[in-house]
């Protein structure tokens, strides 16, 4: 799959260049006005229309879905159940990366689906490791979480390990629980005063999240409360407590917000909430020396702009190592559509996860 998401980048970088050459003209395009595929009442058979209402009546209304049933697709085409195409431009919401319907990807789902689906995270599978694998060893090669590009040069000691979650929300839930736990630890490490015994992590204060403007993190509760937009966060509240908003890019407002009892700083490289908003290399710079002062865990949510998405593996992958994560988050094109998200994490952090550590272990996941 990375060979293919390899591919379809460079085909879509040759289909932008070719198509922003086409499209510079003065006035906009009138050779497409009529209506091709109409949706009124009275242009669509009574069975469509009846199986929708049928759908309406015992799906939650969570979308204002137009009526509109699909069937199948191919490519970056789909097909409605009565034969109508679309170009989709939507990819189930930044997902299909390789598209609708790849051969090789039907192929190896039905030969795994036919030997077995689940087993738990309770045991090792044939998979799991080398995805993990896969993931880190990449990031090496290209760069990312404080590895340099060709492995070349690193961030630290250690190596990065991976947890898997069932989605992106998830993955940000699970790396704030990471952040958590390896602050308090942190905290309960540190003498009081350099001197004197450990404290316990019970006891630790370091539970804040610093959090941006502009930011979609996520709609569960963790995530939510990330994701400083009223639109989805106030039929909600109230939400946890501890998170702490600052404009994105602002680098006095974070350095004035972040301090001892800081536990983690959560941002996207580039957003994608409402527009494109890309932070500079002094922003971040800032976020990863005001981190390493306060023993605070710097979380990169790449799930919309990462896996090459941006051109790099990561929207980080160039980024000098001075303003590298600990944490990278990942979903969205993981698996072209397989519910799974990821979280890649440095060694010095996962070392804080262990297998008496319940709270971090789901049916489906190990979060």
């Amino acid at each position: 799959m990375y060979r293919n998401s390899t591919r379809v980048l460079r085909q879509s970088r040759i289909s932008a260049i070719g198509g922003s050459r086409r499209c510079m003209a003065s006035q906009p395009s009138t050779s497409y006005r009529a209506i091709t595929h109409p949706e009124d009442e009275s242009s669509l058979p009574e069975n469509y229309l009846a199986q929708i209402k049928s759908h309406s009546e015992y799906l939650t209304n969570t979308y204002a879905r137009p009526p509109l049933i699909l069937s199948h697709g191919k490519g970056s085409w789909v097909y409605d159940v009565i034969g109508r195409k679309y170009l989709d431009f939507s990819a189930g919401i930044a997902v299909n990366a390789l598209g609708h319907g790849d051969e090789e990807i039907s192929q190896l789902a039905g030969e795994q689906a036919s030997k077995m689906i689940h087993t738990s995270n309770v045991w090792y599978n044939e998979w799991a490791g080398e995805l993990a694998k896969l993931l880190v060893e990449t990031t090496k090669q290209h760069g990312g979480l404080g590895f340099a590009p060709g492995g070349k040069d690193q961030r630290g000691e250690g190596g990065a390990k991976v947890f898997f979650s069932n989605s992106g929300t998830e993955a940000n839930e699970g790396a704030l629980k990471f952040a958590r736990k390896y602050a308090k630890e942190f905290w309960a490490n540190e003498m009081t005063n350099g001197v004197g015994a450990a404290r316990k992590w019970e006891d630790s204060t370091k539970t804040r999240v610093i959090h941006f403007t502009n930011a979609f993190h996520g709609r569960s509760m963790g995530s939510l409360s990330a994701t400083a937009n009223p639109k989805y966060q106030l039929p909600f509240t109230p939400l946890i407590p501890g998170f702490e908003l600052v404009k994105y890019g602002d680098i006095n407002g974070f350095r004035a917000t972040i301090g001892p009892d800081t536990c983690a700083v959560i941002v996207e490289p580039i957003q994608g909430e409402g527009g494109v908003f890309e932070g500079s290399e002094e922003f971040f710079k800032t976020l990863r020396a005001e981190c390493d002062r306060f023993g605070a865990v710097l979380i990169f949510d790449e799930i919309q702009c990462g896996l090459f998405r941006s051109g790099n593996m990561w929207s980080h992958s160039t980024f000098p190592l001075d303003c590298h994560p600990d944490i990278v988050t990942m979903a969205k094109p993981l698996a072209n559509g397989f519910p799974i998200g990821a979280i890649m994490v440095r060694d010095h952090i996962a070392k804080s996860i262990t297998p008496g550590s319940f709270s971090f272990f789901c049916t489906y996941s190990d979060y």
